[in-house]
């Protein structure tokens, strides 16, 4: 003798509130996902506001350090090469 598969329990039968409260429940979930998405969003705008001013002045030392260790170089090579030539025109 074999057993019956055992059916599941329906549950109640939904009523036009149910599907109301599901509703409901939906709306508000989407709600709170838009929120999260806003507050994401505005953190994010945050600190690329706050960060972009630090880049961009890191930016302009670095540049400005470049310049000043270019003109260095080429003061120094014109130093050394200056005499040089002065001493190879006058033989």
């Amino acid at each position: 003798m074999s057993r019956p598969e055992p059916q599941p329990y329906p549950g109640p039968e939904p009523t036009q509130s149910d599907g109301h409260r599901a509703e409901l429940r939906a709306r508000r979930r989407r709600r709170a996902m838009l929120r999260l998405d806003v507050v994401i969003g505005a953190v994010v705008a945050l600190v690329g506001i706050l960060i972009a001013p630090g880049i961009a002045m890191a930016a302009v030392i670095a540049l400005a350090v470049l310049i000043v260790a270019g003109v260095w170089l080429a003061v120094e090579r014109r130093r050394r090469r200056g005499p040089r030539r002065r001493r190879r025109l006058a033989r």
